[in-house]
């Protein structure tokens, strides 16, 4: 593994092909300062969602959705998004992970995905080679970043989470 994917922190399969970034963690240990990307086991979501409420139950869902629509490794063996949600994503071997904080641009082998505009202007995101908007709530650079909008019903609606498969 790089030195890049190793500096990750947040949840999911430490392997991840998939990383989607963004700048708040849930307050539940050991999950808000895991030290590395760490899978979640079964009921983990279930738990985070009781503790911390309705955000993290839309970020999770919301993720979710995405990639059963990307056709993401593993969701066939699923008919419904929500049975993915609880039984595969974001646990070892999922080839996903939710990160916390600024991403490593130059990781090798993992698409990366920057939830919300103002993260990605923290992330300085737009000083990367070829940044630009592609309509007013996705935006890509050279390297295949994308910038998408925060992942809650209103902000990524279905239509926006197909625009965002399409990018892929």
């Amino acid at each position: 593994m790089s030195r890049a994917l190793a500096a990750d922190v947040g949840l999911g399969d430490p392997q991840a092909t998939l990383r989607v970034y963004l700048a708040n963690r849930p307050s539940l240990e050991p999950f808000a300062y895991p030290g590395d990307v760490i899978p979640l086991a079964d009921g983990d979501i279930a738990q985070i969602n009781s503790h911390e409420g309705n955000h993290w139950r839309k970020i999770f869902n919301v993720f979710a959705k995405f990639l059963y629509e990307l056709k993401f490794t593993g969701t066939e063996d699923f008919s419904r998004w929500q049975d993915y949600r609880d039984t595969l994503m974001l646990q070892p071997g999922s080839q996903v992970a939710l990160c916390y904080g600024i991403p490593r641009y130059e990781a090798p082998g993992s698409q990366i995905i920057l939830m919300g505009k103002q993260f990605a202007e923290e992330c300085g995101f737009f000083k990367t080679n070829g940044a630009k908007w592609l309509d007013s709530r996705f935006a890509i650079n050279d390297a295949g970043v994308i910038v998408c909008p925060y992942f809650d019903y209103r902000q990524l609606s279905d239509e926006r989470i197909r625009y965002l498969v399409s990018l892929l």
